[in-house]
């Protein structure tokens, strides 16, 4: 039976006809006061969540409060092909930060869910981020243990495989929130949400991602300000130089191995 996330499917082997659950993806286009900004491919759960956090790690707002209204639509499939069933998600945003989201769409030549693609200049792929001094992370054994956990809060994960997930820890190494998603940066543009709504502050926490650390991931978590990021994939080395450059801990949960600490 199809739960929240995915969709049943049948499939044929050498032993017959069976179901199995996979995991929605689906075209979600966001529109900020009405002009087109993005498409991205989520999975279409915690919608909300995602449109907040992404909104935020593309710095077109700085708190939830600056979002008057997200309006919702959903169309459905004229043409599977060409044109799949879609969300479209309009922000109604403060003047202030209308005039903020503005000067980003200026410089904004498109956009895509594996980061970088689609825009033009090296200096806006990478925009100017403010260090901040490191605030001590969780021991190796919270690590761990909050680790052994984390399958436990992957629903759509256990239901079909094929998702990422992202955890986010308070300062004790407490789990306050997971989101999920096929796109790992989806999963923590869910999570930051999540905490935004919520009016968690993500400052001093911590986030634990299933993905491999990619450079945009350092940049949305440096945004939030938050203490440290672990994965259970291993980082790339720009990854590695952008988290020791703006002081944020990069850890590695590797799976039979002791906790590595990149900072």
């Amino acid at each position: 039976m199809a739960s929240l996330g995915t969709v049943t499917n049948s499939y044929m082997d050498s032993h017959g006809l069976h179901e199995t659950e996979l995991v929605q993806e689906t075209p979600i286009a966001i529109s900020i006061n009405d002009v087109n900004y993005a498409v991205i491919m989520v999975t279409d759960v915690d919608v909300e969540a995602f449109v907040t956090g992404f909104a935020f790690s593309e710095g077109l707002i700085n708190q939830a409060s600056e979002i008057l209204d997200i309006e919702f639509r959903s169309s459905e499939a004229s043409d599977p092909l060409s044109s799949p069933h879609h969300i479209l998600a309009n922000l109604v945003l403060t003047n202030r930060a209308l005039q903020r989201s503005r000067s980003i769409m200026r410089q904004r030549r498109g956009a895509s869910g594996c980061g970088l693609c689609g825009i033009e200049a090296v200096e806006q792929a990478f925009p100017k981020l403010t260090p901040y001094h490191p605030i001590p992370t969780l021991s190796d054994d919270k690590w761990l243990s909050v680790k052994a956990t984390f399958s436990e809060h992957q629903v759509i994960g256990q239901a079909s495989g094929a998702i990422h997930g992202a955890m986010l820890l308070d300062k004790f190494g407490e789990i306050v929130a997971f989101a999920e998603d096929i796109g790992r940066h989806n999963a923590l543009d869910k999570l930051i949400g999540k905490a935004m709504i919520a009016q968690h502050a993500l400052q001093d926490c911590h986030i634990l991602m299933s993905s491999r650390c990619s450079t945009e991931l350092i940049m949305k978590a440096t945004r939030t300000q938050v203490a440290s990021l672990a994965h259970l994939a291993s980082p790339s080395h720009l990854a590695v130089q952008q988290a020791k450059q703006l002081g944020l801990h990069l850890i590695h949960l590797p799976r039979h191995a002791p906790p590595r600490h990149f900072n």
